[in-house]
């Protein structure tokens, strides 16, 4: 409706802009007015071409207001304001007509012109041998919405996963493990039983303070990575085992938060190994290398230091090592000249800005792009707090590991369903915790705007009122609900909408929205805006179905549209959900 809508306009004004001499017009657009009471859509382009048009932004806005007006299908009033603006109210039969033709199309997500975008997501980075922490919250669900977004507007999307899996704390793992697995493999027993992810975290740390305290058991590590490097094959074999062994754990909290990463998604530091050297070649080839205290570096004006002096990006060290800006410029090679990326999204903490900013520059700065105009984006964002602000840990200090916390987030949710609908079978309340649980887990985080830091409250975010995860799914419910008393089956109700109050009106407008909301998460790659959206749609139904009553209805075409209104509201809620990789549960 807004793109025949603003086609319309310029068609209608074309006549009026020639006539002072104005030719570039094509950025015209309406926006949805805060107020409703200020129209369906408003419209400041006098005030934009006034000063081409030589003339009052009033009196440019009051001819438009003139000619607009003519159009009676499509606006009830047309009416200017301010020093400016203009007010487009839309018809009652425009609402319905284009309500109507989008609640009975497939998708009720615009699709982009065809072909798309190519998009690589890069998200939840976790590293092996280590169990995943609150930390890894954010990046893990923050990518998976925004690949799950991009991708239903037609983009095609390749999901990554950078996992930590190469260098010196794989080695540590690896010599400390050896003797381990090989005990356990003697006995006939199943590695993967036997020897746990939590186990070689230990296996890690033990390594890590052996090697700190011992400069013995430091050499033995570094030779171990020289091995594993060099493509020693029992070390590679003990390699992969342990790399399985931590991402079988991985994926079932991955499955858990029905997060859409796999193995095939996988692409960490040791994919890239072979690529390294190429790489560092290549930024050569550019006269962009220079040698530093022994170091090969790249230096740009963009960064220096707080003293003004310029700050190098190292791209191979002194030793001849190389280090994650090396493995980042490997894959961005990879990524631009392999996969055809036109965009590639980041999504790490906001300690990674600089690095991230760092390594964008250099590659454009090398040439080193095999898509010189792809897109390069990071995602960054805040950290989780506890009750008192600061970084969630344990009382031990240490960081709370995500598996208890969503164990916990789901025996919370099933004590409220036990507490709410006790009729519910013992496997509903199981299911419908789960559903709960871990929705209002990942819906309090995306939710906030993910520049910032926030505060993890159980309490808050279980709550059935207010902007969280089960406010959205008990309005779905809700739906579900209505259609299991009448007798119909909501997936295949059809009728025509009518509008014949003004809170259906407003829902159906509301519902008009969605595709907007979910185009501007994916240019602005922040997820709480379809949060907020759905949100304003579950208050705007809440307000519909109070003054707006459904089954007891006597009018059967009002009735008819009603439930048609409630249908597409709880298919929208369900989409949105589904983006937002949450469930919508039809009973609660």
């Amino acid at each position: 409706m807004k793109k025949q809508l603003i086609s319309l306009i310029h068609q209608q004004l074309k006549e009026l802009f020639a006539s002072y001499g104005i030719e570039d017009y094509g950025f015209i657009d309406v926006q949805v007015p805060p107020d409703k009471a200020n129209g369906d859509f408003s419209l400041n382009a006098a005030m934009k071409l006034a000063k081409a048009a030589k003339c009052a932004p009033q009196k440019l806005a009051a001819e438009m207001v003139a000619r607009l007006e003519t159009e009676k299908d499509w606006f009830s009033r047309v009416e200017m304001a301010g020093p400016g603006f203009i007010n487009l109210y839309l018809a009652d039969r425009v609402i319905e007509n284009s309500f109507n033709e989008l609640s009975a199309q497939a998708s009720i997500v615009e699709q982009v012109s065809a072909g798309g975008e190519k998009t690589v997501v890069d998200y939840s980075s976790v590293n092996i041998a280590k169990q995943m922490h609150v930390g890894h919250l954010r990046s893990t669900i923050i990518g998976d919405v925004l690949a799950r977004v991009i991708e239903a507007l037609g983009n095609p999307v390749v999901r990554q996963n950078h996992l930590g899996d190469w260098g010196l704390p794989m080695a540590m793992v690896i010599w400390k493990a050896e003797p381990e697995i090989a005990a356990i493999e003697k006995r006939g027993a199943d590695l993967t039983s036997e020897l746990t992810l939590a186990r070689l975290e230990e296996l890690y740390k033990s390594a890590s303070a052996e090697c700190k305290e011992n400069p013995a058991t430091a050499t033995v590590c570094h030779d171990y990575l020289v091995r594993l490097q060099q493509g020693d094959k029992a070390l590679l074999d003990l390699w992969h085992k342990i790399i399985r062994i931590s991402m079988a754990e991985v994926y079932r909290i991955y499955r858990l938060l029905d997060v859409k990463l796999f193995e095939e998604n996988e692409r960490g530091e040791s994919y890239y190994r072979d690529m390294l050297a190429d790489t560092v070649a290549e930024v050569a080839k550019s006269g962009k290398l220079v040698e530093s205290q022994g170091a090969q570096c790249v230096f740009l004006d963009e960064f220096k230091g707080k003293d003004g002096s310029p700050l190098p990006v190292i791209v191979q060290k002194s030793d001849g090592g190389f280090n994650y800006g090396t493995f980042d410029l490997a894959g961005l090679r990879y990524r631009t000249a392999t996969l055809g990326a036109q965009r590639i999204v980041y999504v790490t903490d906001a300690r990674q800005a600089l690095h991230f900013k760092q390594i964008f520059a250099v590659a454009r700065a090398a040439g080193i792009l095999a898509v010189p105009d792809v897109k390069l984006e990071h995602v960054p964002f805040g950290t989780i707090l506890g009750e008192d602000n600061k970084p969630l840990k344990t009382r031990s200090g240490e960081n709370v590991k995500l598996a208890d916390l969503l164990s916990e987030a789901v025996e919370r949710a099933y004590q409220v369903v036990n507490e709410k609908n006790p009729g519910l079978s013992e496997e509903q309340k199981q299911q419908v915790a789960r559903t709960v649980g871990i929705g209002a887990v990942k819906y309090a985080d995306l939710s906030q705007n993910r520049n910032n830091d926030y505060v993890f409250s159980f309490d808050r975010m279980l709550a059935l009122n207010g902007n969280t995860a089960p406010y959205l799914q008990y309005a779905h419910a809700r739906i579900c609900s209505i259609f299991r008393r009448a007798g119909l089956n909501i997936d295949e109700f059809t009728a025509a909408a009518v509008i014949s109050q003004r809170e259906e009106r407003d829902l159906m407008v509301k519902l008009m929205e969605f595709s907007a909301a979910v185009s501007a998460v994916a240019a602005e790659l922040r997820p709480h805006i379809l949060c907020n959206y759905l949100y304003e749609l579950a208050v705007c139904f809440s307000a519909f179905y109070d003054k707006c009553p459904v089954l007891s209805c006597e009018d059967e075409k009002v009735k008819a549209s009603r439930l048609m209104i409630s249908s597409f509201t709880r298919r929208t809620l369900a989409k949105g959900l589904e983006l937002l990789g949450i469930s919508a549960p039809r009973e609660m």
